[in-house]
């Protein structure tokens, strides 16, 4: 995708990693529950020479016992921004009570958006051993492009006990702007409702960082 509109970024991010909680969807039957929100912070430090930073939020309501909705949003900033919507279902596959599988496809929107600015009607001097812009004036341009396309997702979650989950998940976007990605979480259950997701993300070749905190039904 970087490719394709001159070094600029794209991503999506989901984890859908939740225990414990007696849910409002429904029942899965397990110790793994698929209904919950949660939100937090974004951090990817090496994405075209940029330190993107911003937030992420994703969720996730069990439908039936294997069947859960799920979706997402991401903003991140630095000389441009980048915002990201997602949403989709997915079945869930269980291999055994503290071990899933799952599949699933989502619809993906993608913008980026930016400014330049140049200087225009001045001159140039030789100062101190270097040509310099005397006069004119700085003009700015905003510009901005976007992307809809379907997404592939799949992934698996593990139980290790009350306490700790790990994961991870596989993505394909397709359309204008695709890439792969894939990600692996662990999350700390601080009770039946409240956790902690710590994250690790390689979208398109490049690291991300990302910290949630997360509210089970």
């Amino acid at each position: 995708m970087r490719k394709t509109i001159g070094g600029l970024l794209t991503a999506g991010l989901l984890v859908p990693g939740v225990v414990g909680a007696e849910g409002l969807g429904a029942d899965t039957g397990g110790a793994l529950s698929y209904s919950y929100v949660d939100g937090g912070l974004a951090f990817y430090p090496s994405v075209d020479r940029q330190d993107l930073v911003g937030v992420n939020v994703t969720g996730s309501y069990a439908i039936t016992p294997d069947i859960f909705a799920f979706g997402g949003f991401t903003y991140l900033t630095d000389d441009f921004d980048y915002t990201a919507a997602y949403g989709g279902g997915a079945y869930r596959f269980e291999v055994m009570p503290d071990f899933d599988v799952y599949g699933g496809l989502s619809l993906e929107y993608q913008k980026v958006e930016g400014e330049d600015r140049w200087r225009v009607g001045g001159s140039y001097e030789w100062v101190d051993g270097e040509w310099r812009m005397r006069g004119g004036e700085t003009r700015r341009v905003t510009w901005s492009e976007d992307d809809i396309s379907l997404g592939i997702r799949g992934g698996a979650r593990y139980l290790i006990n009350d306490a700790f989950e790990v994961g991870g998940q596989a993505r394909i976007v397709t359309g204008d702007w695709d890439y792969f990605g894939f990600n692996a979480y662990g999350q700390y259950h601080m009770t039946s409702n409240l956790g902690v997701v710590g994250e690790l993300d390689i979208w398109d070749g490049d690291l991300g960082i990302i910290a949630r905190a997360r509210y089970n039904f």
